[in-house]
């Protein structure tokens, strides 16, 4: 069951990176991609792949190519330069290295969503489960998950761990809370989750404990090497100030708000609805997620995000699943804005 799984996840990924990858390429020969040098990978022109890296992605590579020399940089979580920086001492071309970590993470991110999908609904069919998966890896912003961004590592953590505190195992939950909280600051709602997944499940509260002690340690490292590196232990959130967090107020917060914010807190509170009467661990997650623009008052990133509000997907496909016409509709509506924030993040206007 175990290499079927595994097989049907690496089928997939390959499928949807080289669907993507060709589709954002021949989209920037038919569109005119922007030429703001801040918006583009502009460090290997001749690389092919180098429009899968644009916005955060040249801020990962200059990290993964040279450390951390100034604090505007802290905001950039340090797993996934550390990936690369690995994969690059093999690989030449930092992009490439960053995408490959990227690509096989994508694999096992795929993976634990569709245990994740067969555990919930209780399917032993993958062909069942597939259909499960697709909400997931057709949700608008898990393009990124194929781009030099952290969100495929951030994902293969966060669900392992997820799957492995629905499977009350609460040591393999612990060891992928350690990595994601180091690779993401949302990887404090993960460790949320999991703790209330592991309550939820009658787990002994000192292993939930535990839990918590241990997962968090992949921020505290973190920590600790800034206040080495820059004498604050916070720069992180120093740092996601100079980037416009953490500053204005309601008002401005609400203005700003666009289109797919404001579809995806309605998703968020309909997710919170949806299961509060069947797993209320999942309910609370989604509920936590509007503390995001709550708390940093913008929206910036909240979009990419809310990719990891597993419950979004988990719902439309438990609500849609025995709906065949509506399920279909979801799939087509949720493929065409999937191409539509791959097209835009390529050419290089949008970032998520």
């Amino acid at each position: 069951m175990v290499k079927r799984d595994f097989v049907l996840a690496a089928a997939v990924a390959v499928t949807v990176v080289a669907g993507g990858v060709f589709m954002a390429w021949y989209n920037n020969k038919v569109v005119l991609p922007t030429t703001d040098p801040i918006a583009r990978y502009t460090q290997e022109p001749g690389n092919p792949l180098s429009f899968m890296s644009n916005w955060d992605g040249p801020n990962y590579l200059q990290i993964t190519q040279h450390g951390y020399t100034s604090v505007s940089q802290t905001n950039f979580f340090p797993l996934y330069p550390i990936a690369t920086r690995v994969v690059h001492f093999i690989v030449s071309s930092p992009v490439d290295a960053a995408l490959i970590v990227a690509w096989l993470c994508f694999v096992g991110a795929i993976y634990f969503y569709l245990k994740i999908v067969k555990y919930i609904f209780n399917i032993t069919n993958n062909s069942e489960a597939f259909l499960g998966l697709l909400p997931f890896i057709l949700f608008p912003t898990a393009v990124f998950l194929i781009a030099t961004y952290p969100e495929s590592l951030f994902a293969f953590l966060s669900l392992g761990a997820i799957y492995s505190a629905m499977r009350r195992n609460f040591l393999t939950a612990t060891g992928f809370l350690l990595f994601a909280t180091a690779s993401h600051i949302t990887g404090l709602l993960v460790l949320a989750f999991v703790v209330l997944i592991l309550l939820e499940q009658k787990v002994n509260i000192w292993k939930v404990m535990a839990t918590v002690i241990v997962g968090s340690l992949g921020l505290v490292s973190y920590g600790l090497y800034l206040l080495s590196r820059f004498h604050n232990f916070f720069a992180f959130i120093s740092s996601q100030e100079s980037h416009g967090w953490l500053h204005g107020d309601y008002l401005h917060l609400l203005a700003s708000a666009g289109l797919f914010n404001v579809i995806f807190i309605l998703l968020l509170i309909l997710a919170a609805a949806y299961w509060w009467s069947r797993r209320k661990s999942l309910s609370i997650y989604s509920l936590l997620f509007l503390l995001i623009p709550l708390v940093g008052r913008q929206f910036g990133g909240f979009n990419r995000y809310v990719l990891l509000a597993i419950p979004i997907p988990l719902m439309l496909y438990g609500y849609l699943r025995n709906k065949k016409v509506g399920y279909l509709i979801a799939i087509v509506v949720l493929s065409v804005v999937w191409a539509y924030f791959l097209f835009q993040y390529a050419a290089g206007y949008n970032g998520g």
